[in-house]
């Protein structure tokens, strides 16, 4: 067996000292991408809006919501209800409250509602012993 003299300047060299480009084109990119994902891209610009301040208000807290819907749809307690039933179904609703004195009734109606359903619904209610009602209409 031969044996080859040692030659450690063919296997031991300077380690290269320049810097690469594509490892600080890398880190560039990183820290771009970093920018990216923190920036907020919309700006939703805002108006300063004075609420007027009003003494005598009466806010009162909602209790129940009846929904009319088109054709007169009644929905009331998860319940779809017929205007007979109105009347009943309040009153049992009613009678479960601390104060039914101080219960308050969203009723929710639509747009395509004849005024006459609101006048009868309303009556129902006021008979049924609600004597606070809200009505929102959906546009």
């Amino acid at each position: 067996m031969a044996f080859c003299e040692f030659q450690s300047y063919r296997t031991l060299e300077k380690p290269d000292t320049k810097l690469d480009n594509s490892s600080i084109i890398a880190v560039l990119l990183f820290i771009f991408g970093l920018s990216l994902l923190g920036s907020r891209f919309v700006f939703s610009p805002g108006i300063a809006i004075k609420i007027p301040k009003v003494k005598n208000i009466d806010l009162q807290v909602t209790s129940g919501i009846l929904n009319i819907g088109i054709n007169g749809l009644i929905m009331f307690n998860n319940r779809i209800l017929q205007l007979k039933e109105l009347g009943e179904e309040v009153a049992n609703f009613l009678s479960h409250k601390k104060s039914p004195e101080g219960t308050t009734l969203l009723v929710c109606i639509d747009k395509s509602v004849p005024f006459g359903i609101v006048i009868e619904v309303s009556d129902a209610l006021k008979s049924a012993g609600c004597k606070n009602i809200q009505i929102a209409c959906d546009s």
